[in-house]
């Protein structure tokens, strides 16, 4: 097994304005082709620094990858430490210098003198050719390491790997015979819990020579699936779905908002929003995606009690009796956004995401949804307690695209969702009673 570790440089990753993605992305790649990544370090953009390190790491792997600093401005100086260390001057590639100009001028590109220093490297580097972004990588030798220099733009730098490292480091029979993985994604749940209700999945990993592992990423919980082969994966995903198919609310590459689009197309329908605390969050979530507008109708951001009447048509009757943040509000809002924009289905979503304007009776992380449907109108409450403005906004739109996605899959009935409602029932001068 090839042991490779990479150096990521920056004083954006040391001083917090970035974060890096590339170790994070080596790290995925390096289980899923069978190469073991000893270490992972950081530093920042102090030449001495760069070359101690190179020092120090290139004699404890076999190959080191050093992602960042191969930019054009002062303070890329990877390439000039890159050169101390093995003691070679830089030189001037014609061959990289040329296709620098020309894709600059193929892209409309204004080309200035500060981007021939991307084109310099040390005498006896291997050079490597880019066919993304403006630098182009090289690798030297020393103390029995390969060191290959990678600009630290993510979507390069794992074009870099993938080209030209991924190869050498993945082992025959890996690349023969890679791991199948599987992504199970779910909102609603948390880890611990989804672990308990998966008691005996270790088990079966063992038994077909996979894995499991749980990964939070607030406000979702993610169960990745690995095995030697797909029959094994189908194996774990069938034992997980059994256990809490519940609370799944994506699965594989496709995140939840592109599942929904799958299935709004499928049906040929289409949805608006109408949204309060969200602010818009949820409309923009939706559109992220391509193809979007086949389904999605439009947003509506009504966040004062004058904008739900005047957009809605919301009762003023009712806001003033219930509140802005009430049942009765959100499907009159969902009602009314359908009506007005003549789709399919309707999302709305009024709360108080803080940390301001709670109170005994609604207290912060109160939040209403409902989802107008052409057989009625659906009620949804959540209390997302002790959170962040932040976190309660972003809970939010997902209990929102969940409650959507429950009902096409048709599972209204495994969760506690109230209705259907009637058009006479929403509109009438007291709104849906619970």
């Amino acid at each position: 097994m090839k042991t490779v570790s990479v150096l990521c440089i920056g004083e954006e990753l040391i001083d917090g304005r970035t974060r890096d993605l590339n170790a994070i992305w080596l790290a995925r790649a390096s289980t899923d082709h069978g190469f073991e990544l000893r270490s992972i370090h950081f530093i920042g953009d102090i030449q001495q620094t760069i070359v101690d390190a190179l020092e120090q790491i290139s004699q404890t792997c076999e190959f080191l990858i050093v992602s960042g600093g191969l930019g054009p401005t002062a303070d890329d100086i990877t390439r000039d430490a890159a050169a101390r260390w093995v003691q070679a001057p830089l030189q001037l590639d014609e061959e990289a210098f040329h296709t620098l100009k020309q894709r600059f001028e193929t892209r409309g590109y204004t080309y200035t003198p500060n981007n021939r220093s991307q084109c310099m490297f040390p005498q006896g580097a291997e050079v490597l050719k880019t066919d993304v972004g403006s630098a182009a990588g090289f690798s030297v030798q020393k103390n029995g390491c390969t060191v290959t220099f990678l600009p630290g733009v993510p979507v390069e730098f794992r074009w870099f790997v993938e080209t030209y490292l991924l190869p050498q480091l993945t082992p025959r029979e890996r690349a023969e015979n890679p791991i199948c993985r599987e992504k199970l994604v779910f909102f609603g749940a948390g880890e611990s819990w989804l672990e308990t209700q998966l008691d005996g999945i270790e088990e079966l990993a063992a038994e077909v020579g996979g894995g499991v592992g749980y990964l939070a990423k607030s406000p979702l919980i993610e169960i990745h699936l690995k095995a030697p082969d797909a029959a094994g994966v189908a194996r774990l995903r069938e034992f997980t779905l059994a256990r809490v198919d519940k609370w799944m609310i994506a699965q594989g590459a496709h995140s939840t908002e592109a599942h929904l689009g799958i299935l709004m197309q499928e049906r040929q329908a289409t949805v608006t929003t109408a949204e309060s605390c969200t602010g818009g969050q949820l409309a923009a979530r939706l559109t992220s995606i391509s193809g979007v507008s086949n389904w999605f109708e439009r947003g509506f951001i009504t966040y004062s009690n004058y904008a739900k009447s005047d957009a809605l048509g919301v009762d003023p009757d009712v806001l003033a009796r219930f509140g802005a943040v009430s049942p009765q509000v959100a499907c009159q809002m969902a009602a009314g956004a359908q009506k007005t924009a003549q789709a399919t289905f309707a999302l709305a979503v009024t709360g108080i995401a803080g940390p301001t304007g709670g109170t005994a009776e609604k207290p912060v992380g109160t939040v209403h949804f409902a989802l107008a449907t052409p057989d009625g109108v659906w009620h949804y409450p959540a209390l997302f307690a002790g959170q962040s403005r932040e976190e309660v906004t972003s809970a939010s739109v997902y209990t929102a695209m969940s409650l959507l996605l429950w009902h096409l899959e048709e599972r209204m009935a495994e969760h506690s969702v109230n209705g259907p409602f009637t058009a006479d029932e929403v509109w009438s001068p007291g709104g849906v009673q619970l």
